[in-house]
């Protein structure tokens, strides 16, 4: 499907939704997935699931409308636990509702875009492709990646994150994109605590602190970077606090439920995260010439973390890649799942 179909099929979702917007309530995440509705011309009663109380709010709210609804929450694997809970509440209350517009949106549009408040900035960069520049082409993502996006790479001890980091930022610039690998914790004044260890002593939900404090300066700083138009590549993010910190560090494993909400006000999704998966032991013999093994470096402890990871995951949607593959071809891989999904 070149960009001028594209563009016509999604004109033809949002036409739908008008016509159902007249007599239904449209039910969204947020504020911006609200305005985005107002940029294309949707006037009619729109509730905001997250920003006015959940699910069940959503489903009450509909119900005494007496209109029904309109599920069209983000296409993320987020977004489509809130539909499906929505749609459960809905279901319950005796609520007529629609997914069917949410379907075929996100059909249309997953590949390019996941959330709704980008639909607007989508149709304008379609309907630039499609006035004859590079109609005969599905040329949106190419632009969409050239401005910016987020990778993550995560892993236990071993599995060779910073090689990976490096072979796709090589690659990258190779292409003439504009890339940069970071990492946390980071060298700055937050994660050099972290680092040089000038803070032992404390318990680990203090630690967890600091790296979550870290990680909101850092994320600030990394979406400055997306935004002007480069790949921010990171070595760790906020599934390895809750990987490790809830896997029996020392004998204290952190509640992972406390660890996500702790993280959840700071963090931003990355377009992807990458979970290098290896056999313990072998991670640990690939790092047994570092020295002294540390505390994060124990086969036992590692393999509770692994176990996290894959949970993580599944609940976030990871692409995980065996970790014993070539560097090089899983650097090709990992690009080219970014330019589907940034």
């Amino acid at each position: 499907m070149n960009d001028e179909e594209r563009l016509a099929e999604i004109k033809e979702v949002i036409e739908d939704l008008k016509e159902l917007s007249e007599g239904r309530m449209i039910l969204v995440e947020g504020t911006k997935d609200k305005m985005a509705l107002r940029s294309i011309g949707i006037t009619g009663e729109v509730f905001m699931i997250q920003s006015e109380g959940g699910p069940m709010k959503a489903a009450e709210h509909a119900a005494a409308s007496g209109k029904g609804a309109v599920i069209l929450t983000d296409w993320d694997r987020k977004g489509g636990a809130i539909a499906r809970e929505t749609g459960l509440q809905l279901a319950s209350l005796g609520v007529w509702h629609d997914l069917g517009i949410r379907a075929r949106l996100s059909a249309l549009c997953k590949k390019y875009i996941k959330d709704m408040e980008s639909l607007g900035s989508l149709l304008e960069r379609l309907s630039a492709n499609a006035s004859g520049i590079k109609g005969v082409h599905d040329t949106v993502l190419e632009s969409a990646f050239l401005k910016g996006a987020f990778l993550v790479v995560e892993g236990i001890d071993g599995a060779g994150k910073s090689t990976l980091c490096r072979a796709v930022e090589r690659r990258l610039l190779e292409e003439g994109r504009d890339a940069v690998v970071t990492q946390e914790p980071t060298h700055d004044e937050i994660g050099s605590l972290i680092r040089e260890k000038r803070v032992e002593g404390i318990s680990q939900k203090a630690e967890a602190l600091l790296f979550v404090a870290d990680r909101a300066v850092h994320t600030e700083r990394m979406m400055r970077w997306k935004a002007e138009g480069r790949v921010v590549i990171c070595d760790r993010y906020f599934a390895s606090t809750v990987a490790y910190q809830s896997s029996g560090l020392g004998g204290e494993a952190l509640d992972r439920e406390w660890l996500i909400a702790l993280n959840a006000p700071v963090i931003t999704e990355p377009d992807l995260t990458v979970l290098l998966d290896i056999d313990p032991e072998k991670g640990l013999g690939r790092i047994g010439g570092r020295g002294e093994l540390s505390k994060f470096e124990e086969a036992r402890f590692l393999g509770n973390v692994r176990r996290e990871y894959l949970r993580l995951a599944d609940e976030h949607g990871f692409m995980v890649v065996d970790a014993e593959g070539d560097q090089e071809e899983i650097a090709e891989m990992v690009i080219a799942e970014l330019k589907e999904r940034s």
